[in-house]
């Protein structure tokens, strides 16, 4: 066992494989003394969704589609003024007419020749299986061409992150609901300033891969479990007590034997997040994934009759990697007939079929096939932090 403390977390190790990152949020002045401006800046981004942000920030990829184009990329949202353009690790900041130009019509930024914001071309995004650069195998396809791919800040040190005003009102996709008259165990000791116990179960998503911070890139932001968990403190005030389950590759059956051989239900969480599927779906089984998260469900509430639980229906993953992506929605439905009361779905499948009518794959993802970046893993935490605030849900 390793414990160590980190800005205000005290962080528990346990294993190898089954990592058990404990994290105790503390509040007042420890709080204040412990946690960097950072950190609050990463907690206080959560508190107002995407859909409603007033500036946005959202990050990009830059993609050379062709040699006689140059390399683009797509806002979310029309812009009315273009505030910044950093790097995402937020180190170099660039310079509008010599880094990048803006199509305020259509939202798209172009980079000039001699721009220092890096690219990737279509033969380096696809690169040959043969040659030295990272990459992963097509799950279907091209034999001979891979995926540029990268599980550590690859992908992160290749995008920026725009900060722009834009008028209110764009987003036309969905948005959580408010989830008071749900999850009403849990929003009453919020509300009169109780401490609470959060968890999550889940894989290498909710372990935090790829956030900048369990990468160790800059400027750390951490992944959307323990953003949750910070946000949630900061709105509401509360002591919170965040563990953290997930483990990279695990499907729903190990989190299911997970939680019944460590006996999770019996440290009494008020809220349990299970979030599965990106793995799932290779097995094309949603019965039994529905199984294996009802199973979970059970367990825990056999301990723990009170528990509550937020049930995440996961990102989308590459279609150019070749995932099974008629299996998503399926996944989604399968979670949804297990909601009643205690029981609610944030629907991060839904969200990210929006965003992808608009944004390309690579501005959202941390590894190039089914992990999310810094402002994926925001979106997740501002989901979930939706709805628990009333006025940011629809």
């Amino acid at each position: 066992m390793r414990e160590s403390i980190t800005n205000g977390f005290v962080v528990t190790s346990v294993g190898a494989l089954s990592t058990l990152r404990t994290f105790t949020l503390l509040t007042g002045s420890l709080l204040a003394a412990a946690a960097s401006a950072a950190e609050d800046d990463f907690a206080t981004a959560v508190l107002t969704p995407f859909w409603r942000s007033q500036p946005m920030t959202e990050s990009m990829f830059f993609i050379q589609s062709s040699a006689d184009s140059r390399p683009r990329s797509a806002l979310l949202f029309k812009p009315s003024r273009l505030l910044k353009v950093v790097s995402a690790t937020r180190e170099t900041t660039f310079t509008e007419g010599i880094d990048y130009r803006l199509d305020p019509k259509s939202g798209v930024l172009e980079l000039p020749p001699g721009s220092r914001i890096p690219y990737k071309t279509f033969d380096q995004l696809h690169p040959l299986m043969s040659s030295d650069e990272p990459k992963i195998s097509l799950q279907a396809g091209d034999p001979l061409r891979g995926l540029f791919f990268d599980n550590q800040d690859g992908y992160h040190r290749l995008q920026v992150e725009v900060t722009y005003e834009c008028q209110p009102g764009q987003w036309q996709g969905p948005t959580p609901r408010y989830a008071g008259d749900i999850l009403p165990r849990l929003l009453k000791k919020l509300g009169e300033g109780d401490s609470v116990k959060i968890f999550l179960s889940g894989d290498s998503i909710s372990e935090g891969y790829n956030a900048s911070r369990f990468t160790g890139a800059r400027p750390g932001c951490p992944a959307y479990g323990e953003l949750f968990a910070l946000a949630v403190e900061k709105h509401f005030g509360s002591k919170v007590e965040f563990q953290n389950f997930a483990v990279g590759g695990w499907q729903s059956s190990q989190g299911l034997k997970q939680v019944i051989d460590d006996r999770v239900g019996e440290q009494h969480p008020d809220l349990m997040i299970v979030a599965f599927g990106m793995n799932d779906v290779f097995r094309r089984d949603p019965a039994a994934f529905k199984q294996n998260i009802k199973g979970i469900l059970n367990a825990v509430r056999q301990d723990s009759p009170a528990t509550e639980f937020i049930l995440i229906s996961t990102m989308l993953g590459n279609a150019e990697w070749g995932m099974p992506m008629e299996q998503f929605a399926l996944y989604r439905q399968a979670l949804s007939e297990l909601c009643e009361p205690g029981i609610v779905l944030a629907d991060i499948t839904a969200i990210w079929e929006e965003l992808l009518k608009r944004k390309s794959f690579y501005d959202l993802t941390g590894n190039g096939v089914n992990h999310p970046n810094d402002f994926g893993h925001r979106i997740y935490a501002q989901a979930l932090m939706a709805m628990l605030i009333e006025s940011n849900a629809e």
